[in-house]
């Protein structure tokens, strides 16, 4: 079985490659829903992956923004911790499999950022029609998520 390669951060901020016959476990933390400012709300999801080899996890956290006129309940915060989890999975199992696609050195995305497995995340949640239905649902004001990169 060939092996395949996945970029993510460390708490540093370092892009580690690694091989995905190396990486061993997979741990996804959400945080609780917080008041940025008036309307404004943030959720984060930590995203660890334990890999042979290396002493800590790698570390990265993917974190979004968005405005509802109430503090959104635990009904929101269950739905939305369903379709991160669905994205992410999704998106491990292509880097581990090979299938995610490649970036050129000249796209945008690689100059400002450097593509890991948490940008490949975020534009899955940016362009996730089942993430804007949960934040719909449950009273988020229409066209506020924001990513924050």
């Amino acid at each position: 079985m060939p092996a395949y390669s996945i970029a993510m951060r460390d708490k540093d901020h370092h892009i580690h490659i690694v091989p995905s016959d190396r990486v061993m476990m997979l741990d996804i933390e959400h945080s609780p829903i917080k008041k940025v400012t008036g309307e404004r709300f943030e959720i984060g999801c930590t995203i660890r992956l334990t890999v042979e080899g290396l002493i800590h996890p790698l570390e990265d956290t993917i974190r979004f923004t968005f405005a509802a006129v109430r503090v959104p309940g635990q009904q929101m915060m269950t739905e939305l911790t369903l379709v991160q989890n669905h994205i992410i999975k999704n998106i491990f199992d292509l880097g581990l499999s090979g299938k995610l696609p490649g970036c050129p050195p000249d796209d945008p995305r690689e100059k400002e950022v450097g593509i890991t497995i948490a940008t490949e995340i975020k534009t899955a949640m940016i362009g996730s029609k089942q993430l804007k239905e949960v934040l719909d649902r449950n009273g988020s004001l229409a066209d506020t998520l924001e990513i924050i990169w």
